[in-house]
């Protein structure tokens, strides 16, 4: 089903959203390897989700799994904040207004030609996009089963 979704995601607009994304990261060259990610997800966001690195982190320990070794825990700090300033300032925000607009013209496809099953997960997947379009760098793209997992497991330990 992922598959399908990602085929029509791409048809219908995901290839030119996922060219800005890719603009974005061509010309922030020295990001370009942490926005990689990013630029997939944008051309295929169906089947994956994205997840706070913490939560994943939190997760990983409550599971009793290896954390990530994060031997620049500071430096990694500085350069997430440095690079989520840049792209936001860039191209963060054009991307956003491109997802928000994209997603109410899916949601007005949806409601004018009747296209439910193709329009409204698109509008929705667009609507998902606007917050990593603000904040690339402190999110995992990770498969939909597992984030389903995470919730839980973040909604559990809240009780």
């Amino acid at each position: 089903m992922a598959f399908l979704g990602n085929i029509i995601w791409f048809v219908f607009g995901g290839w030119l959203l996922g060219s800005l994304y890719l603009l974005g990261a061509i010309i922030l060259f020295p990001l370009l390897p942490f926005l990689m990610p990013m630029v997939s997800y944008a051309f295929w966001p169906f089947g994956r989700r994205p997840v706070s690195k913490k939560a994943v982190a939190a997760y990983k320990a409550e599971n009793n799994m290896p954390a990530d070794e994060d031997r620049f825990a500071k430096s990694s700090t500085v350069i997430k904040f440095l690079g989520t300033t840049v792209w936001v300032l860039t191209f963060g925000w054009i991307l956003a207004l491109a997802h928000l607009f994209s997603g109410i013209a899916n949601l007005a496809v949806c409601i004018l030609l009747v296209t439910i099953p193709v329009a409204l997960p698109n509008a929705l997947a667009n609507f998902k996009l606007i917050p990593v379009a603000f904040a690339p760098f402190g999110v995992r793209l990770i498969p939909t089963s597992l984030a389903d997992d995470i919730d839980k497991s973040m909604a559990k330990s809240k009780l």
